[in-house]
């Protein structure tokens, strides 16, 4: 949405369009601003261009343009003393921000993302994924190959969680649950979160070994004895005997084969009266501007996958052996949806 937020309506087709264009540009300004923390080094104290360049090791002259694009697009102000000073923008990328969106336009300028994009149209004239020509494996092999990228892309999905946490938990009520297991919840942000809010609800996360090794958050605390983590295979089997089971943003990495796997394994483990939650967006329909229009294109190039409609879910689920009760909308763009077994 970066891009239609920056556009006015009082600019012409052609202007409308220029900024359109270099979109890519922006892209890769921001997670470079990200990476060198510049929004956390300005939110301090007030530096110029010389100043910041000392800091992050950088060349003066190149970071001075970058600032100057960055301001451009109201991330950062230019005074007259040459100091670049926060605003509301930059302030989304700070470290410390509650709701801090800096990992994630990391991810969105690492090789593992940005490389396949741009072969978008081979990807178009096939239906196919192209990441295994732009990166020389799927996404998840790619991954586990590269532990940098990979430790960028766990930042990422970890800073998602904690910028939807508030959301999720705000529109759903958990605490009528005994005992939950997140499906595919990464390194355990969600489940902390949810298990934090209810002190009488147990949980499991259960993701691949190597993701649930990152689980530090889980291990330690004042939840650690109401929750167990463990590495699985989710396409062979999920942890049996919950309640709830939850999946958020688990779906919309596989196709439609795939996904009912998934399901059908939380359909065998989960009790008779049990709920199945997954956490995704929803298209909207077509001409609305819609952040899962976004990710919807990202998906086809990232892992040849995709998002999906209300409908689209519904018959997933019904394929799976479950029943789709309600969508539950959170004041963000994510929403929730909940089955039962059938």
């Amino acid at each position: 949405m970066a891009g239609q937020a920056s556009l006015s309506p009082d600019l012409s087709a052609e202007a409308q369009m220029n900024t359109l264009r270099f979109g890519f540009v922006t892209t890769q300004a921001i997670a470079v601003a990200a990476k060198l923390r510049l929004s956390d080094l300005i939110a301090a104290e007030p530096r110029t261009a010389d100043e910041l360049a000392q800091e992050t090791k950088t060349h003066a002259p190149s970071l001075h343009r970058l600032l100057l694009f960055l301001a451009s697009l109201g991330i950062f102000t230019e005074g007259l003393d040459g100091k670049y000073r926060p605003t509301a923008l930059s302030g989304t990328l700070r470290s410390d921000a509650p709701r801090t969106l800096g990992a994630a336009v990391i991810m969105l300028g690492s090789d593992a993302i940005w490389k396949p994009w741009g072969d978008l149209l081979q990807t178009i004239g096939t239906g196919q994924s192209v990441v295994e020509r732009a990166l020389g494996a799927t996404i998840f092999g790619y991954l586990s190959a590269h532990p940098y990228d990979a430790a960028i892309v766990n930042a990422a999905m970890t800073s998602a969680s904690s910028v939807q946490l508030p959301d999720i938990l705000a529109a759903y009520d958990f605490s009528r649950f005994e005992r939950i297991v997140d499906v595919g919840g990464g390194q355990g942000l969600l489940l902390h979160g949810i298990l934090s809010a209810n002190p009488r609800l147990h949980g499991v996360l259960a993701d691949q070994p190597s993701v649930v090794a990152g689980a530090t958050v889980l291990r330690t605390g004042p939840i650690a004895d109401r929750c167990e983590v463990v590495g699985v295979d989710f396409f062979e089997s999920v942890p049996e005997g919950a309640d709830a089971y939850v999946a958020k943003f688990v779906i919309h990495d596989w196709n439609d084969h795939d996904a009912v796997r998934l399901l059908k394994n939380c359909r065998r483990a989960i009790r008779h009266y049990g709920t199945m939650l997954l956490i995704e967006l929803i298209l909207k329909p077509s001409n609305q501007p819609d952040l899962a229009k976004f990710l919807d294109l990202h998906m086809l190039v990232a892992t040849g996958e995709r998002e999906r409609t209300e409908a689209e879910f519904r018959a997933l689920l019904g394929e799976a052996g479950f029943s789709l009760t309600r969508v539950i909308p959170t004041a963000g763009f994510i929403s929730i949806i909940e089955s039962q077994p059938v």
